[in-house]
């Protein structure tokens, strides 16, 4: 009597991840935000396509989309990494602000120490935000600089409460000189590191600003 063999089964092959899937590596997302930050502020919106982008990351183009949306949700996504800190710091402040306590010169450490861990932001920024017809511009101002923009101004305002600051001097204005000095370091430093000695490393950050702090106050303060 034949036995009859049973049919040999195959082993499938398992089944390909669809392009537009997240990638199995829980790191993906920031690398691609980390290079896309790196080239955003070498090259601009307009000089920087998705594919170079997950190219150096080692992603697809549709990985991008599926986290991202598009090149410019990709790019929002990059301010929102980067800024996302200071921004979420200035709103918790403002929300729940500490009895007697003038909150700015914590705001300046942190911001600026924000500003030297990410180099790159600063001309992140000129590039596409400050130069005439910025592609960014629109994005950065309704997204980003409206929010941190009143939240320093109520900072400001409650430090004026506190007796800190001048009562004369309009709020707007103080904003406008205190950030002037806060970030001109970073975005000035291709030209003013050549003719002036001074050091935003992220080690030596806290005294750059403390002397910020000192002539703000020595000239707001009452």
């Amino acid at each position: 009597m034949s036995t009859q063999k049973p049919p040999q089964q195959t082993e499938r092959p398992p089944p390909l991840r669809s392009p537009g899937r997240p990638s199995d590596d829980p790191a993906i997302r920031d690398r691609m935000l980390d290079v896309a930050l790196r080239e955003f502020s070498a090259h601009g919106f307009r000089g920087v396509s998705v594919t170079a982008i997950a190219k150096e990351a080692g992603a697809t183009p549709a990985m991008i989309h599926y986290y991202f949306g598009n090149k410019q949700g990709l790019y929002e996504a990059v301010l929102q990494h980067a800024l996302g800190p200071i921004l979420a710091q200035l709103e918790s402040a403002t929300r729940h602000p500490p009895d007697g306590e003038d909150r700015l010169p914590r705001f300046v450490h942190n911001y600026m120490r924000l500003l030297a861990d990410n180099p790159q932001v600063p001309s992140l920024i000129v590039r596409d935000v400050l130069t005439p017809g910025g592609q960014m511009r629109d994005t950065f101002v309704q997204g980003f600089a409206g929010r941190g923009g009143r939240g320093l101004r109520e900072l400001v305002q409650s430090a004026q409460k506190l007796g800190t600051l001048r009562t004369d001097l309009d709020p707007d204005l103080i904003a406008l000189s205190l950030l002037s000095m806060a970030v001109f370091p970073f975005v000035g430093r291709p030209v003013a590191g050549q003719v002036l000695d001074y050091n935003i490393e992220p080690e030596r950050i806290d005294e750059l600003a403390e002397h910020t702090l000192q002539l703000f106050y020595h000239g707001a303060g009452t």
